[in-house]
């Protein structure tokens, strides 16, 4: 993937004519098994069904040919075509007779709600902006979502473990976003996707909220619901312009309640097991929906139901846990299970990972910690968000009246409301009992602001069942629902720092774009449009971002010269280590994404990787790894970001001749040495 800052516009030419294909195939696949199995869906709930089908079937395919270390831009586009083949083949449905199986709700509260998840979109667009124009810097992306889709691209293999780090167990982290990312710099031979990945994410999450409500002519309401939680800060300023992954998980949890309240069982589970091979976080909302499903089922027909339902999860949901089971003995390598499944060595920061349980009955953490959190990530009126989130699907444990709009039609296998009520506490009970959402020292949970978006799951997932309660689907309360959740979105979106003044401007086109392409959403012909667009727009767009991508800048980060270095480094095996520099590596793959980049420590039994402990062990390592160049950076506590100690391997570097220094910098008093490696380092020479 070597090449210049720029990329010839028939590389461009190709990896867009590529992304044509692929996308044909998989949507002429994604409709013919949609007719074959739901022949009487149209309208919003087709289109959602499709999406999960055609990412279900562009995931397979990707997974498929990574674990043989196909991940390519041939193979990809010659499996899908093959995919499309044989779907088209099988393909033999009568002709389709769409029912309405749901309406869109009355016309004010639509309007409402297109104009409320354009904001959304609009508000995201902002933070996109900013990362076209400088490069993703969200700490999450630099750490490993990116550099995992960079190293599956460069190795075609996606089933190896990849460490950035020695504090955390991440490797064994779901990793189907990331692969999707991979996609990205396969088909450009650079990143120039990833920025704007999420928009499309958002657009489909919001896609999915609308098809919740619908069969009970609540749609928008159930939309708005979703958005208030997607446009809270915490959501916007994680995911927008990032490779974070929460909005990819939610998606597909919005999407499994969707497809299943529509009555679409077995893609339903396959949007289930999507979820759970995206993120940890939804696996809660997953198994209370999972077992909601099976005891709902008609007692002759619960275990037929079970088969149904879990079958497809696990065929969608456990690439990634089967990998874990493979490479260390145990799928979930974070708790041995009472010591019946082996685990890593500990990682340094084992210890701190504790719940909001936790600390519940401690004094102190409410107004020193979580009021204070709250109020950042959720808003002002972050107070409302929460009592919506816990009153409406309270609410919805109340007898079930579809009210009296006599256009709802009630579709014989839909999930009753008081569960999905139910499966929404569950999820956001499940919140407060997962590991490292109070992250920190004993009794100082410094991480619970940062990781509160692992309640963003069960928290749009709450507000987007709240609109269901029997007592709020009645026309006139349905309507009401809306406009009060639309001015709780508001109410949301209105904090200045959501909307920065050097990209306002586009990110209102980009919401006016977004609304558009909502009102004229029927139209095929404007969506076709509308991509083809952007294809003709990528080139520029892909020349712009690429001119200031982790280019220098002053006062972002003390290795900001370091990623500008790394701009005109080309196919070079780089090392790192030092947990300082391990969590921000990923300009490091350089320009072109063409740089191999690992963290130097040492691998051990059941997936272990912690740190070298001697000079000669530590030069060896360094051969073996054939560097080029390596950067030795401090020890970072990420509790104290302030506090820097020494890394060992500094010295045990600086002090071998075949080590020359290029470049230095100091770090709150520690140093930070880029060195380029000529020659063997001497482990006999250690002092």
């Amino acid at each position: 993937m070597g090449g210049s800052a720029s990329v010839a516009i028939g590389r461009y030419l190709l990896g867009a004519a590529a992304l044509v294909v692929i996308g044909a195939a998989l949507a002429l696949s994604a409709l013919a098994i949609r007719r074959r199995a739901l022949p009487d869906w149209a309208g919003a709930p087709a289109r959602l069904a499709e999406s999960v089908i055609g990412l279900g079937l562009l995931i397979a395919v990707l997974e498929l040919l990574g674990t043989v270390g196909l991940f390519a831009l041939a193979p990809i586009v010659i499996a899908c075509i093959g995919v499309c083949w044989a779907s088209l083949r099988s393909a033999s449905v009568g002709p389709v007779h769409p029912i309405r199986s749901g309406v869109a709700g009355p016309r004010l509260a639509i309007v409402v709600a297109l104009l409320g998840a354009a904001t959304v979109i609009a508000e995201w667009g902002a933070l996109s902006i900013q990362s076209y124009d400088v490069g993703i810097r969200g700490f999450d992306s630099l750490w490993y979502h990116l550099p995992w889709a960079a190293s599956f691209a460069q190795t075609g293999n996606v089933v190896s473990l990849r460490f950035t780090d020695v504090e955390y167990l991440t490797p064994f982290y779901p990793a189907t976003a990331e692969m999707l990312h991979g996609l990205g710099i396969v088909l450009l031979s650079r990143d120039t996707l990833s920025p704007g990945l999420n928009l499309v994410w958002l657009g489909l999450a919001l896609l999915a909220g609308y098809c919740i409500g619908r069969p009970r002519g609540v749609g928008a309401g159930t939309l708005l619901g979703a958005a208030v939680a997607l446009a809270t800060t915490m959501m916007d300023y994680s995911q927008a312009g990032a490779a974070a992954n929460d909005i990819v998980a939610i998606f597909f949890l919005l999407a499994t309640v969707a497809l299943y309240v529509n009555g679409g069982l077995m893609v339903a589970a396959v949007a289930a097991g999507l979820a759970v091979g995206v993120k940890l976080t939804v696996l809660a909302p997953v198994l209370g929906l999972t077992v909601g499903v099976i005891v709902l089922a008609p007692r002759e027909r619960r275990g037929a139901t079970a088969r149904l339902w879990l079958g497809p999860l696990v065929l969608a949901g456990g690439f990634w846990y089967l990998r874990n089971l493979i490479a260390v003995g145990n799928p979930l390598p974070w708790t041995s299970f009472a010591g019946a499944l082996p685990t890593p060595a500990a990682p340094l920061q084992q210890h701190t990972g504790y719940s909001v349980a936790h600390y519940l009955t401690t004094s102190g953490f409410w107004s020193h910690f979580a009021q204070p959190a709250l109020a950042a990530g959720l808003g002002r009126w972050w107070w409302a968000v929460v009592a919506v989130a816990i009153a409406g699907p309270a609410l919805c444990l109340l007898p079930t009246r579809l009210g009296r709009n006599p256009e709802i039609v009630t579709v014989s296998s839909q999930a009753p409301v008081g569960m999905l009520g139910a499966v929404a506490l569950f999820s956001l009970a499940g919140y407060l009992i997962t590991p490292e959402t109070a992250a920190g020292p004993a009794g100082n949970p410094l991480g619970f602001a940062f990781n509160l978006r692992y309640l963003a799951p069960a928290l749009t997932l709450a507000l987007a069942v709240a609109p269901l309660a029997p007592p709020l689907t009645r026309p006139r309360t349905a309507t009401a629902t809306a406009i009060a959740l639309a001015a709780l979105l508001a109410a949301t979106v209105a904090e200045p720092q959501l909307w920065p003044s050097t990209h306002t401007l586009g990110a209102i086109l980009i919401g006016a774009a977004a609304l558009v392409l909502l009102a004229l959403s029927r139209a095929r012909v404007a969506l076709a449009a509308a991509a083809v667009a952007v294809l003709i727009a990528g080139y520029p767009l892909q020349t712009h971002y690429l001119r200031g991508r982790y280019a220098y800048h002053p006062g972002v980060s003390y290795l900001s010269p370091v990623w500008a270095m790394f701009r005109d480094i080309h196919d070079a095996r780089v090392g790192v280590v030092g947990t300082f520099g391990g969590f921000f590596t990923y300009p490091l793959y350089g320009l072109d994404l063409s740089n191999r980049v690992q963290y130097v420590a040492e691998r051990g039994p059941h997936g272990s990787f912690t740190p070298i402990g001697t000079c000669a062990r530590w030069r060896a390592q360094v051969n073996r790894a054939h560097l080029k160049y390596l950067i030795t950076t401090p020890a970072r506590d990420p509790w104290h970001p302030k506090v820097l100690s020494p890394s060992p391997e500094a010295s045990w570097t600086g002090s071998d001749p075949a080590a020359q220094p290029v470049y230095r910098e100091t770090a709150l008093g520690q140093p930070i040495v880029v060195y380029r490696i000529q020659g063997r380092l001497n482990p006999a020479t250690c002092g």
